[in-house]
């Protein structure tokens, strides 16, 4: 239970109850230890839903609205070393559904004081909300600030829809992802998603599949491909088909598919006899660390399943081709740590970052989990440093790299390329049944009609 609103009894206090501008206090802790009148308008939250909150700094995360505003305003490491500092935030101010505002967040360190006796003004930071063009700007944010902000603007932009934590990064190859994820998200095709151990292909396809139907989502079944000969595929889906048939949802069943690649022969020739036996419209959600499609070539996967199941391709970059992304990953999983822990770790040094870009990475993100993990729990202070993290990293040799050009991609044509490829493979599954693709895609047979003659897909 939070503790009953302390009632300013200093001239600073005072002042802040009759200013016009939202106003709250962060104690020693990240906790909430004041807020004006003003603040609990604009935020539409009471002062008791706030009051001895204690602020996660974390930019990523899905928290209950009160640990999430508290959070979206956490003061940053260096202001409470004293610096003063700015920063545009994002908030929803009037609820779940509500509309996003921006405001231009000041951050001021308070010295000590000794004229209180409710809050004690030792080691506190005032946040003031304004407009951003009202509001001056201090100067360039710390870099851990920018990232910081990055994320909480990439939470902001998927609110609602998934949780991107995965799915983080600026480079091409990862807004690529998004996108395509994105377009998978709005309708029911089938989908492969292909990538090396640990680059999160798993967390990819239950993201799609949970995030479809605005997360209304049906029945689930998940399958490893390895463990699968023709009986065993057998049994499961026609007990996973007969529990459908009970499920008012059965219409949005999934079928999770992992390591397509290892079905054996007899289990892929049952899945696919079986995908046309059952009476459920069953979408396929797959991951495999090749193109199935690639394997049939090669005679090493059937090829009508390959094209059943490879309707869109989305493929995961290995960790290693794309360092300029590990910034934000690591400041992502770092903030996520922060969210179950007591200690609130805010940055990682430069020459951290220097040497976690070098690595190679053959686990992937999953590796660079393990190695953050390792050292936020044993890391003081706000910074994570070299020094922190295991033999692996903090003793690697550094390797001179050369920066590789900037790639230069037209995302929009990239993805009418894609939507070009989506339904010529969506028709033939669908045997050139127009409706039955306009179904499978979750688009209006209109739609499909004008693609088709666009493209001259007849």
């Amino acid at each position: 239970m939070p503790s009953p609103p302390r009632k300013p009894t200093t001239f600073l206090l005072q002042a802040f109850d009759l200013s016009a501008w939202p106003i709250v206090l962060f104690g020693e802790g990240n906790l909430v230890r004041y807020l004006n009148a003003a603040a609990e308008k604009t935020l539409g939250i009471s002062r008791d839903e706030l009051l001895e909150q204690t602020a996660k700094y974390h930019g990523l995360g899905q928290l209950p609205r009160p640990l999430q505003l508290v959070a979206d305003l956490c003061p940053a490491s260096n202001v409470w070393l004293g610096e003063v500092g700015t920063r545009e935030v994002t908030l929803a101010v009037a609820g779940e559904d509500a509309e996003l505002a921006t405001w231009r967040a000041v951050f001021v360190p308070l010295a000590d004081s000794q004229d209180t006796d409710e809050v004690s003004l030792v080691r506190n930071v005032v946040v003031m909300l304004g407009p951003p063009d009202r509001f001056p700007h201090a100067g360039p944010l710390q870099p851990q600030e920018e990232i910081h902000a990055a994320l909480q603007a990439l939470r902001h932009e998927y609110r609602g829809k998934y949780s991107v934590s995965h799915l983080v990064g600026i480079s091409t190859a990862m807004i690529r992802v998004r996108r395509l994820v994105d377009l998978a998200s709005q309708s029911r095709v089938p989908v492969l998603v292909i990538g090396q151990p640990g680059t999160g292909k798993e967390k990819v396809a239950r993201t799609i599949c949970y995030s479809s139907h605005h997360g209304q989502v049906g029945p689930v079944i998940t399958i490893q491909g390895e463990l699968m000969d023709a009986e065993i595929m057998q049994t499961t889906i026609r007990a996973f088909a007969r529990r459908c048939l009970d499920d008012d949802e059965a219409n949005r069943a999934s079928l999770i598919l992992l390591n397509a690649e290892k079905l054996d022969l007899g289990a892929q020739s049952e899945l696919l006899h079986l995908l046309d036996l059952i009476d459920v419209d069953l979408r396929i959600l797959s991951t495999a660390e090749e193109s199935l499609l690639t394997l049939a070539r090669r005679g090493q996967f059937r090829e009508d399943l390959a094209f059943r199941l490879s309707t869109l391709e989305i493929t995961l970059p290995p960790l290693c081709d794309r360092p300029e992304d590990i910034p934000y990953l690591a400041q992502a999983v770092l903030e996520e740590l922060n969210i179950t822990s007591d200690r609130q770790l805010q940055s990682i040094s430069a020459d951290a970052i220097d040497r976690l870009q070098q690595q190679e990475w053959p686990g992937n993100i999953d590796e660079l989990n393990e190695m953050l993990i390792a050292a936020h729990e044993v890391a003081t202070g706000f910074t994570l440093n070299v020094t922190d993290f295991p033999v692996a990293v903090s003793h690697a040799p550094r390797k001179v790299t050369e920066a590789k050009p900037a790639e230069s991609v037209d995302l929009d044509a990239a993805l009418e390329a894609y939507e070009r490829q989506i339904i010529e493979r969506t028709l033939k599954a669908a045997k050139g049944n127009k409706t039955q693709a306009a179904n499978m895609l979750s688009i209006s047979r209109a739609r499909l009609h004008r693609r088709i003659e666009q493209w001259g897909l007849e």
